[in-house]
């Protein structure tokens, strides 16, 4: 018989009861498990006075139970009686949480329900700026800073997010393709830069001015962002064998040319190209060799 109770709370008797296999079985296949299981229960409860100690001690640790070496035969006998006794109150109330561990002290059981609940660090005090493609044309950087570079870049705010156009050239802070500037606060801790070449190498800085000049405090790894179409040649690339800077096509040296901005945001998923909130400057043009 099943008491007129639904197979939510069979199952929920058959889990309490530890049989295996309850979750999958039927109503009927429930009842006669956990019927079968409360006799085998009630036998050995009986037994319990003529069971040594030893023995006690191994069941009370499969059911559970943390008990002390001062513990007597006396105590793990109403330690696991008070389990089984307990089984058949918990068994009609559908309230009490599931995760439950039985502790003994004093000679009295305990229940203490179980927490799970895990927090993040704001911030975990070390200097590290690290740069994710997300497309062919934006990328991700995201930083954290230990107290001793946070106090530096508050003292000369605005902080400097800086990105570097690499692409086939071996990078030596001021050798860049394109520089993109952006001024950003101290509490900052992630930018999506818009690029303008995809299948091209980047490299970010974080630091501050010192009147015009740039003082970089940490650096980036180098990210290459994959190509917007597929490749249906192969490109040549050429190499100054003076200054041993490769570069894909032949051109003639220029000075750096007129300032433009572009666009990029401290917070966006990547498929709202077209939002704004954020700029930075981009120095456009090559260096002269």
């Amino acid at each position: 018989m099943d008491g007129g109770k639904t197979i939510r709370q069979l199952k929920k008797e058959a889990m309490i009861l530890k049989i295996k296999g309850y979750y999958n079985m039927r109503k009927s296949e429930l009842v006669e498990a956990i019927s079968k299981r409360k006799m085998e229960l009630a036998q050995m409860s009986h037994e319990l006075e003529k069971m040594k100690i030893y023995r006690l001690r191994t069941l009370a640790k499969k059911l559970g139970l943390k008990i002390s070496r001062r513990a007597t035969k006396s105590d793990l006998v109403r330690m696991i009686s008070q389990v089984f006794s307990s089984w058949k109150s918990e068994n009609d109330n559908d309230e009490k949480p599931l995760g439950i561990t039985s502790t003994f002290a004093s000679g009295e059981i305990r229940k203490k329900a179980v927490t799970t609940e895990v927090s993040l660090p704001v911030s975990y005090g070390k200097d590290k700026l690290v740069g994710l493609e997300i497309n062919p044309n934006w990328i991700h950087f995201y930083w954290d800073f230990c107290d001793e570079t946070k106090r530096i870049l508050e003292s000369h705010s605005p902080m400097i997010l800086r990105v570097y156009d690499v692409t086939y050239i071996k990078f030596n802070g001021a050798n860049a393709n394109r520089t993109f500037e952006l001024e950003l606060e101290t509490n900052v801790r992630k930018y999506y830069v818009q690029v303008p070449n995809p299948a091209a190498d980047y490299i970010a800085e974080l630091g501050y001015k010192e009147g015009e000049r740039f003082v970089p405090i940490l650096r980036s790894n180098l990210v290459s962002t994959p190509p917007s179409s597929p490749r249906i040649s192969q490109m040549e690339i050429w190499m100054d064998l003076k200054t041993h800077r490769r570069f894909s096509e032949i051109s003639v040296s220029k000075e750096m040319s007129r300032v433009e901005k572009l666009v990029g945001v401290s917070s966006m998923a990547p498929s709202q190209q077209a939002s704004g909130g954020g700029s930075f400057i981009w120095l456009s043009g090559r260096r002269k060799r």
